[in-house]
């Protein structure tokens, strides 16, 4: 029985880039594709050596599965195929030796019949690698000032000069009662019902800058045009 070494056509020597050009040529030669017109026998032959290469791919692709493998022969691997002083490999392993060598020709020891297939999706150059490899934060960071500048862009708009009619509408009327609430550019009267704690009634209104009568608190809303008076609601 030939070593997985003889089904490749491989010396035992052989590095893993030497053993997956052989694969490939063994696997090439034997495609049932390429073997439609022979006969049913040859077309076993040629499913048996396939077979017998996948085999000797999985074993000797993996470094620990081959040293173990190796150690599993009667005399380590050899290419002698025994007393008689050569082997008698299959068509197959002489085309891995042929695409071996083919490869060993071209630029970087690698024919472009056995280079691998490419990843699929798209292939990135290895120059561009680290800039894919930060897109994402930078998008994050676009969104980001993309959103404060749209939130500065707002709250630039609010600040600015009230419109009368909009003031007058959202005001409370009189009798309403109210919580004075204190926000960074002053006061503003936010609607409670009467009788919540520390609330106002709004006794009034008054053109600023007016006074409130005697006993009420004066609150001059934001239109800068109108003050509340205010008397405690409880």
């Amino acid at each position: 029985m030939p070593t997985h070494y003889e089904v490749l056509g491989i010396g035992p020597d052989a590095d893993t880039e030497a053993i997956r050009r052989a694969y490939i040529a063994v696997a090439k030669a034997s495609h049932p594709d390429r073997r439609q017109s022979d006969d049913p026998v040859r077309r076993a032959r040629a499913d048996e050596r396939i077979r017998a290469a996948n085999a000797a791919w999985n074993v000797l692709r993996d470094s620990d599965r081959r040293a173990e493998y190796d150690l599993s022969l009667p005399s380590g691997p050899s290419m002698s195929g025994g007393p008689g002083g050569s082997t008698n490999w299959a068509g197959s392993a002489g085309s891995a030796r042929a695409a071996g060598t083919a490869g060993a020709s071209s630029p970087g020891g690698r024919s472009p019949a056995d280079r691998p297939a490419p990843p699929s999706g798209h292939v990135v150059p290895a120059a561009h690698a680290s800039l894919w490899r930060y897109a994402p934060i930078v998008i994050l960071l676009t969104l980001l000032v993309g959103i404060l500048v749209v939130s500065a862009y707002a709250t630039a708009k609010d600040s600015g000069p009230p419109n009368d009619t909009l003031a007058r509408v959202a005001a409370p009327a009189v009798d309403d009662c109210i919580l004075v609430a204190f926000i960074s550019n002053g006061k503003v009267p936010v609607p409670v019902t009467c009788g919540t704690r520390d609330s106002y009634r709004v006794q009034s209104w008054v053109n600023t800058p007016q006074a409130c009568p005697p006993g009420s608190d004066a609150l001059p809303l934001s239109d800068q045009k109108t003050t509340l008076c205010l008397v405690p609601a409880g």
